[in-house]
């Protein structure tokens, strides 16, 4: 069942929510003491099967989880007490098309679009497939401004680069009061020794730093490892159609060039990461300054995540009630 972002402003009103991100630190939380409700981010859900049922689930990209494809499809609908939160134009930026009709016909949870990037109903510079899904009817934009409306805050906060930021926004949006974060790292510079051992997997993310594996169930690692194959597969098969599709021979072999010249670049990749960060941390300052402002607790309960460096987030060594 589909649900409107705007309906769900203070749904959850001076109740309390863990943000929950797939980093190294992930299961050193205390589930069985929380009573509050769990946020989750990236494939954290699947690394703490058994262990917690997320009440959120937050999805900003075109890979994971893509509720157009069956074998994504049956997971979200297996967490049938979670609210699914798609970042609608991150979903349809170029790979998939949008259908409202297959998502209510097929999806068997409550799920959520949101827009994170057309601020003020503007479209993409160059424009993009998304641009075209723009709904104007809203009286708010994207989830950022929304934010900032509901506080009545004078910024907002921009494009970003990270999901933990919408998931942060969202929490403000339903109205927690008090929100505490594990598992979420944001890294500053990129692992690159990992990078080139490892690439992106199930044990490291795309920068080479820690995803949870202690304490996780090594069925759950093992089915993660087969999802993430099976999804690399399609992934690469629809691309591949959907350029097929739009470019001519010539642009495809400059892309499939392109594609095995980055491989051996891999410090080029990164460069911009720096700034990458560095907006990150901004957009989360902007957030974190709303919640002092109107006395939002915000406790970041890793250790090394240089959300430990904003300010109005505090850390804690452990959590308690």
């Amino acid at each position: 069942m589909e649900l409107k972002l705007e309906n769900l402003i203070n749904k959850e009103k001076s109740n309390t929510c863990l943000i929950l991100g797939p980093g190294e630190t992930m299961m050193d939380f205390p589930f069985k003491k929380f009573n509050g409700k769990i946020i989750v981010i990236g494939d954290a859900a699947l690394r703490g099967k058994g262990v917690f049922v997320p009440d959120y689930w937050v999805a900003s990209n075109n890979h994971f989880p893509v509720p157009y494809l069956s074998l994504h499809r049956k997971i979200i609908n297996n967490f049938n007490k979670t609210i699914f939160l798609f970042a609608e134009s991150t979903l349809h930026d170029h790979l998939w098309k949008k259908s409202i009709n297959t998502l209510k016909k097929l999806l068997k949870v409550k799920w959520v679009l949101y827009d994170e990037r057309h601020f003020d109903f503007k479209k993409c510079i160059p424009e993009k497939k998304c641009c075209k899904y723009i709904n104007k009817k809203k009286d708010y934009s994207t989830i950022q401004e929304l934010v900032s409306k509901i506080y009545k805050h004078n910024s907002h906060a921009t494009l970003g680069g990270s999901v933990f930021e919408h998931a942060l926004a969202f929490a403000l949006i339903v109205g927690f009061s008090k929100v505490y974060i594990q598992g979420v790292d944001l890294p500053t510079k990129a692992n690159k020794n990992l990078i080139k051992i490892k690439d992106i997997n199930v044990r490291y993310g795309e920068l080479g730093y820690n995803y949870a594996i202690n304490k996780i169930d090594q069925k759950n690692i093992i089915n993660i490892e087969k999802i993430q194959f099976k999804t690399k597969m399609i992934i690469e098969k629809q691309s591949s159609k959907v350029f097929n599709i739009e470019n001519n021979i010539f642009n495809y072999l400059c892309y499939y060039t392109s594609k095995i010249l980055t491989k051996f670049l891999i410090k080029k990749k990164y460069l911009n990461f720096n700034n990458d960060i560095r907006e990150i941390l901004n957009n989360i300052k902007i957030y974190s300054d709303i919640a002092k402002k109107n006395k939002i607790k915000i406790y970041n309960l890793s250790k090394k995540s240089n959300l430990n460096k904003v300010k109005n987030i505090t850390y804690l060594k452990k959590y308690s009630s």
